[in-house]
């Protein structure tokens, strides 16, 4: 039978099972592009996001995953796209 919900999982939008399924999700995601990425960026997982004005900084979010450009990488096996 189809889902009743096009493009929605029901069984994992349960309360129950998405706050599980969402943590397994962004860490799934977070090492699929630290792998993807050149040795010029980084993944952070759930980092604050802040903007800096005068001498005070705010609080944007803080998303689930965010790609950073560094400076260095701690490995260097890493591919470049």
């Amino acid at each position: 039978m189809p889902s009743p919900l096009p493009g929605m999982n029901p069984f994992i939008e349960q309360p129950e099972l998405w706050s599980e399924f969402h943590s397994r999700m962004i860490v799934a995601i977070a090492d699929t592009l630290d792998d993807l990425l050149n040795r010029n960026y980084r993944v952070a997982v759930e980092k604050r996001v802040y903007l800096s004005q005068d001498d005070e900084q705010v609080l944007i979010g803080i998303p689930d995953v965010a790609v950073t450009a560094s400076a260095s990488r701690s490995t260097d096996s890493r591919r470049s796209v």
